[in-house]
């Protein structure tokens, strides 16, 4: 295995763009997957580390790990500790949270629900930014307390509602997100129902996520963070 390991975002756009490897920030979800025979091209060295406030506005380098962001940012320190257990989250970066496949990345589930802003240099992503909301609801079901994917993830700045663990990808409950613009929770959480495709894996049946969903959006909407 042949590892690169730039010094600069430029460099690491450019080895990508030539095929020289697949990237790597934290690699707690890649590295299972990873070939003997496969370079690297790691993102240690980029100078992509670092979180920046300015009143607030929120911008977060893409190596920022997990346990980084919690420390800098309180009103998410919850949701991403929900998040896999405390060794993880030291090595597990934002940036590679945003490409964890269902029903996992409930991080990217909140960036979502804030309207992040994604920042690239070609296909490298250098910096989310988001702004701090004046409410944030936040549930997790999950199956015991650490190291267990979603069953649901509901955030919520009050008034976009993403959710996570109940499509192939995290969503945003538009129709949801109407009723609870009228101040109607009751409606809101039977009507992220349409923006649900759940599926089955070894956590929960779709039929389960489907069925539990209103109930953990109603428990999200009435319990801010």
């Amino acid at each position: 295995m042949q590892v690169h390991v730039p010094t600069s975002v430029d460099e690491a756009a450019g080895l990508l763009a030539n095929g020289e490897g697949v990237l790597v920030a934290g690699c707690t979800g890649l590295y299972p997957h990873l070939q003997p025979d496969q370079s690297i091209i790691s993102l240690r060295k980029a100078g992509l580390s670092g979180v920046e406030t300015d009143g607030d506005s929120v911008r977060v380098g893409a190596t920022t790990t997990l346990t980084e962001l919690a420390r800098a940012v309180p009103f998410l320190r919850e949701s991403i500790d929900s998040i896999a257990s405390p060794t993880i989250r030291n090595m597990a970066t934002v940036g590679g949270n945003l490409f964890a496949p269902q029903p996992h990345g409930d991080l990217a589930v909140c960036l979502l629900a804030l309207d992040a802003q994604v920042d690239k240099t070609g296909d490298v992503v250098t910096s989310i930014s988001f702004k701090v909301p004046e409410r944030w609801y936040y549930t997790k079901a999950m199956r015991r307390k650490q190291n267990s994917a979603s069953i649901v993830t509901v955030a919520s700045d009050g008034v976009r509602l993403a959710l996570g663990g109940v499509a192939p990808q995290p969503v945003r409950a538009h129709a949801a997100e109407a009723r609870l613009a009228e101040g109607d929770i009751d409606g809101a959480a039977e009507a992220a129902l349409e923006a649900a495709d759940p599926f089955d894996d070894a956590y929960a049946s779709a039929w389960y996520r489907r069925r539990v969903l209103p109930v953990h959006v109603r428990r999200a909407l009435t319990n801010a963070v």
